[in-house]
């Protein structure tokens, strides 16, 4: 801090003045162009115009506080500079004393803040005076303050302006197909004001969704879900709207299908019930009342127009006739897969027969009547067929034994989960 009085400065040559001059103009020059660009910048007006609130307005005040004091000290440092240019181009008194004083010395006054009434006293100076180095150091400090916060600022609103106008226009198509079918104006009242809030916090306090240096975007991306789900459910419901028939008449020509797959697998379950005893044939599940009667729901909330509801419940009943058409058919398959372990067991034990005819085995007291017994358990009804597996087994071990030969290709291929020579009889 200095007093009214200009000190004494060490001359200086001409050659030096002019260098020092130049120096100065030339960062005069930087400066004052790093300013015209930050006045212009987006991010400094969109922060200088917006009713900011929380701890983004606390920074913007701190910001413009060192913006405020940039611009005073660039005002005095710009007189002294004047001055310096008038004195070298007309001269005075003593030029030389005074121009190094302007460049080299207290040159520029800068007023003090004084801080609140009670604080100050009858005699403290009202300003103070530094060189131009210390001018410019003040002004580059208070320069990188300022653009911190206003860099800070732009970096969130580049992340959650693009996502906010999203948004809304998401929230533009929910309105109007709310109109289309018919909702009440009240009906996304949850989601408009969720939109309310998150625009709010946006455009007002960006950078309380700054965590750590990352701009978090978690509550924008869940109100997103919402809108999708939400255009989602009315997109239904206007496609419902307009081919309600057309969807009904597919329903219900895929539950058809369902019951007559339903028809064909409990007819193939008592045949299978009446010729084999084996494990999945239990009774076949009818699902069909459970859809036909969704159905019935269906055309009683097209009585009230409830067209969201409508599309809602479509999805829905399509999703249990898939799943139902697919259990149908899988039941069916496996019971049509016992019948095929059956005549496969039959296969194999003609085919053993034959081996041992060729062998000279047939008529053999043992492999006869393991033949009998296997034979037996495979033509008989209800057909068990794990008994007649370890049958066939017997009679496949004992035909190996007698004609010395235990080649893998003699043996019994194994069914599902079966070991060599032996099946488990069902369908897993």
């Amino acid at each position: 801090m200095g007093s009214d009085a200009e000190p004494e400065v060490t001359p200086m040559s001409w050659e030096v003045l002019d260098h020092a001059i130049n120096h100065v103009r030339g960062e005069a020059d930087r400066i004052k162009l790093r300013l015209a660009d930050l006045d212009q910048h987006v991010g400094h007006r969109l922060l200088r115009d917006a009713d900011l609130v929380g701890g983004t307005r606390e920074r913007w005040e701190y910001a413009a506080a060192h913006l405020h004091r940039l611009w005073t000290v660039h005002g005095a440092f710009a007189l002294v500079l004047d001055r310096a240019n008038l004195v070298r181009e007309r001269g005075g008194e003593d030029p030389q004393r005074e121009l190094a004083f302007l460049l080299r010395g207290p040159s520029v006054i800068l007023p003090l803040d004084r801080g609140p009434l009670h604080e100050r006293g009858l005699l403290d100076p009202d300003s103070e005076r530094v060189t131009t180095a210390e001018a410019i150091a003040r002004m580059s400090a208070d320069y990188d303050k300022a653009t911190e916060v206003i860099s800070a600022v732009e970096t969130a609103w580049d992340v959650l302006h693009p996502r906010l106008a999203e948004l809304e226009t998401m929230w533009q198509e929910v309105c109007t197909l709310s109109d289309q079918v018919e909702l009440g104006e009240d009906e996304h009242e949850g989601l408009r004001r969720q939109l309310v809030r998150v625009g709010e916090t946006v455009r007002r306090d960006p950078l309380v969704l700054v965590v750590e240096a990352r701009v978090d975007t978690s509550s924008l991306d869940h109100l997103r879900g919402l809108l999708v789900r939400t255009r989602g459910e009315l997109r239904d419901a206007l496609r419902m709207r307009d081919s309600y028939s057309e969807s009904v008449a597919r329903l219900v020509s895929a539950i058809d299908d369902v019951e007559q797959v339903l028809r064909r697998a409990r007819e193939l379950r008592e045949r299978v019930v009446a010729k084999i005893s084996a494990p999945g044939t239990a009774d076949v599940p009818d699902s069909v009342p459970s859809l036909r009667a969704a159905v019935i729901e269906m055309d009683l909330l097209r009585s009230r127009s409830d067209w969201r509801g409508l599309g809602a419940r479509l999805g829905r009943v399509q999703h249990d006739v898939h799943q139902a058409s697919d259990a149908a058919q899988e039941c069916e398959r496996n019971l049509s897969e016992l019948f095929a372990r059956r005549a496969e067991l039959r296969g194999r034990l003609d085919a053993y027969r034959a081996r041992a005819v060729r062998l000279g085995l047939a008529e053999h007291e043992r492999l006869a009547g393991l033949h009998g017994h296997a034979h037996g358990e495979l033509w008989k009804a209800p057909c068990d067929l794990r008994a007649a597996t370890r049958a066939l087994s017997a009679y496949q071990r004992a035909l190996l034994e007698l004609s010395g030969s235990d080649s893998p290709e003699d043996r019994t291929r194994p069914g599902n989960g079966a070991s060599d020579g032996e099946t488990d009889g069902g369908v897993t």
